[in-house]
């Protein structure tokens, strides 16, 4: 079985959160209460999570709107975390910035993506107050997050976003599970005190596992290296986006997402994972 099949793999995970959500109920009694709301709330959340993006796995168009809408609600919680006042002019200038970068993506001009966002980004510096971090909250949450949608471009593409998501989601989970059990050294404890070294080792053995157990498109060659690269860029990727929440004083970048916190608690992961990934395998795709 392909880890790369949407709909089975978003039809497993919807019923493996269902479970979790029963099984966290039968053992209530075992949690004290604001854990088990917590619980609770976060499970719930991945439900939505699950369905909201089957849902934008339809077709292409419908996985561009879902990632323009991430990048829109990202770089209005960097706003917020950097103190940018968010006026109706910034929102506009982002919408035109995520409609026009994803509008080349459909188009599929490569090289023009390339240098779209990032040509923005230093025209828009220049008129701004807060320069560093207007570049940085685009650069971030426009420009990287998008990198891993141009593989709508390609073979198979949509089912490749749908497992490398999975895979950069799961790796968190792999990593914060083994760091729980077997962490005692901290790697960055000013700036995140509960990542450990034994919790990143865990996610990368955890990763590769997976990939190797379900195959991939590309065969076990790839999984060898894909289950490294994921865990140890989603890794920074979080250490990345923890010194900014460290900075700002906050524990969350946000609170849409009930018992996750905000959309950068989600997708951080996923920032400095994305560009790798895209170029890793459109470097494959033109080999085979």
């Amino acid at each position: 079985m392909e880890i790369f099949q949407k709909i089975p793999i978003l039809i497993f995970f919807f019923f493996m959160a269902i479970g979790a959500y029963i099984l966290v109920y039968l053992l209530k009694n075992k949690f004290s209460k604001e854990r088990y709301i917590n619980l609770c709330e976060r499970i719930k959340t991945w439900l939505i999570i699950i369905v909201i993006f089957y849902l934008g796995s339809i077709n292409r168009v419908s996985m561009l709107i879902l990632f323009a809408v991430i990048s829109y609600l990202s770089v209005m919680e960097f706003f917020k975390l950097f103190d940018i006042e968010i006026t109706s002019e910034m929102k506009i200038l982002s919408i035109l910035i995520i409609g026009s970068n994803y509008l080349i993506i459909y188009r599929n001009m490569l090289y023009v993506f390339y240098f779209f966002v990032p040509c923005m980004v230093i025209a828009i510096s220049m008129f701004v107050k807060r320069k560093k971090e207007t570049a940085v909250s685009f650069f971030l949450s426009i420009y990287l997050i998008s990198f891993i949608a141009y593989l709508v471009n390609i073979k198979s593409g949509i089912s490749l976003i749908v497992g490398y998501v999975i895979l950069i989601e799961l790796n968190d989970v792999y990593q914060y599970i083994t760091g729980n059990i077997f962490g005692k050294r901290k790697i960055v404890p000013r700036i995140s005190p509960s990542k450990t070294l034994e919790g990143v080792i865990g996610g990368v053995v955890l990763t590769t596992v997976t990939i190797l157990f379900f195959n991939t498109v590309y065969g076990y060659k790839l999984g060898i290296w894909m289950g490294p690269i994921i865990s140890i860029f989603g890794f920074l990727g979080d250490i990345l986006i923890s010194y900014f929440k460290r900075k700002a004083n906050k524990k969350d970048s946000g609170t849409i997402l009930a018992g996750h916190g905000g959309i950068l608690d989600r997708v951080d992961s996923l920032i400095l994972n994305s560009p790798v990934i895209l170029l890793i395998t459109l470097h494959l795709h033109i080999l085979n």
